[in-house]
């Protein structure tokens, strides 16, 4: 194995080997689909097609898309798994859920090589971060159901990191069993916690870049590329940090490489993705610096395999070569296309307002949350809930109000009402905060 991959073979894969590659596995995976489950039958003979139609990844659209929701519904109706299980139950060994960020969780359930398939992807985008067999990580994700806890630990147990599963809460333990290693030491978790565990230590007399985390791999929000909110993590801690893509359904499959030029997707063999317009729902060509909506669809699943799933993220594509050697296209993610909201006019994305607030550090500590309280149309200035730094005076609020109003209106075009709270106020557990629908 080159020190560079983790599968040399598959992420230098030139564009006509994966195209073989994704057909032969198309075929076999259409197969299987129509063999074991109703659901994807009835699919089919709506689309009046045959699983041996199906001999290149442009023969998807034949098929209609599927919704999550759909899932998540046949579950509340009784189903373990929902309409999309095609294992027998005495081969799914493992059920997940997912985290919810498109509507109710759902669970996931998944066979001995669906595993082996997630620890084989998660494995090469954690080699491009830079993880090691000689690395010490803690692993400090939610382990309750959550897929980033005990299967993404697996993927550094795969990979040969000495993995310590530490999990969520008890974050002043957490950083005193750090502080008694004499060592270098990693971190997986999600870029908020990061800087809630710095936080945590400055209040508790510990100087966070003393504890010895110097590569930190993140996670389960989106954020780590909007400027400023990775240099607060990395100076806050004093660590280099790796962004990563995935989803419950899927696995943790994407990373960024030592270059931090985007994601690089690491999917290829196991999961085909395609880019659409999410307004149209047309097919969109993989050219440098496209924005559409990735949909994926599984070559390999047994347990609960997905065609034409659609992801509702929105991301930026690049495909100019990297200097890691790595041949599959990049990504960045823009945000959530059902999280966008519509402003007089103008498209707004929670990814967006982070970007503007981070600017304005050392003021505002970044986070926030966006309250909307009436159904569109959005015809009012949207409520922002922004933290202020500790060292802020409460006398300088006011003043911090309007700038802060007045940096939005400048980079985003919208007005908004902003309200000012102390550091620590808003709960950042989970991602979906940033926008609240409050009615």
């Amino acid at each position: 194995m080159s020190d560079s991959y983790w599968n040399e073979e598959i992420e230098t894969m030139s564009a006509k080997a994966v195209e073989r590659l994704e057909s032969e596995r198309l075929q076999t995976q259409m197969e299987y689909v129509y063999a074991k489950s109703a659901y994807f039958r009835a699919q089919f003979d709506k689309a009046n097609v045959k699983p041996e139609s199906f001999k290149h990844r442009n023969d998807l659209e034949e098929l209609p898309f599927m919704e999550k929701y759909e899932i998540a519904n046949s579950q509340l109706e009784g189903h373990l798994l929902g309409i999309n299980q095609c294992a027998s139950q005495e081969d799914i060994i493992r059920i997940h859920a997912t985290g919810g960020t498109t509507g109710r969780p759902m669970r996931v359930g998944w066979t001995r090589r669906d595993i082996a398939d997630y620890c084989e992807v998660g494995s090469r985008a954690l080699w491009a971060n830079g993880c090691r067999p000689t690395d010490v990580v803690f692993e400090c994700m939610n382990y309750n159901l959550y897929a980033g806890g005990v299967s993404d630990h697996l993927c550094f147990e795969t990979l040969g990191a000495t993995t310590i599963p530490f999990g969520v809460g008890n974050s002043l333990r957490l950083l005193e069993m750090m502080n008694e290693i004499q060592q270098d030491i990693s971190i997986w978790a999600t870029p908020s916690y990061a800087i809630r565990l710095a936080t945590l230590a400055r209040e508790n007399g510990i100087e966070p870049q003393n504890i010895g985390v110097r590569k930190g791999f993140f996670s389960g929000e989106p954020g780590m590329q909007v400027p400023g909110y990775r240099e607060k993590i990395e100076d806050s801690l004093g660590l280099v940090s790796f962004d990563m893509y995935g989803t419950g359904e899927l696995g943790m499959h994407s990373g960024e490489c030592a270059h931090r030029n985007n994601l690089h997707y690491g999917g290829t063999g196991v999961v085909l993705t395609e880019m659409i317009d999410p307004e149209t729902t047309k097919p969109i060509p993989f050219e440098e610096g496209v924005i559409g909506e990735f949909v994926y669809t599984s070559l390999r699943r047994e347990a609960c395999p997905h065609l034409r799933m659609r992801s509702r993220d929105l991301m930026q594509v690049f495909v100019e070569p990297c200097p890691c050697g790595r041949t599959d296209f990049r990504f960045k993610t823009l945000g959530r296309s059902d999280d966008m909201f519509i402003v007089k006019g103008v498209n707004v994305f929670p990814l967006g307002v982070q970007a503007t607030l981070s600017s304005m550090r050392p003021k505002l500590n970044g986070e926030f949350q966006i309250i909307l309280d009436r159904p569109p149309p959005i015809d009012y200035a949207p409520r922002i809930i922004a933290e202020v730094a500790r060292d802020v005076p409460k006398e300088q609020y006011d003043v911090l109000i309007s700038e802060t109003m007045a940096a939005i209106a400048n980079d985003l075009n919208f007005s908004t009402a902003v309200e000012l709270v102390e550091e620590g106020s808003i709960s950042t557990e989970k991602k979906s905060q940033r926008l609240i629908r409050d009615y």
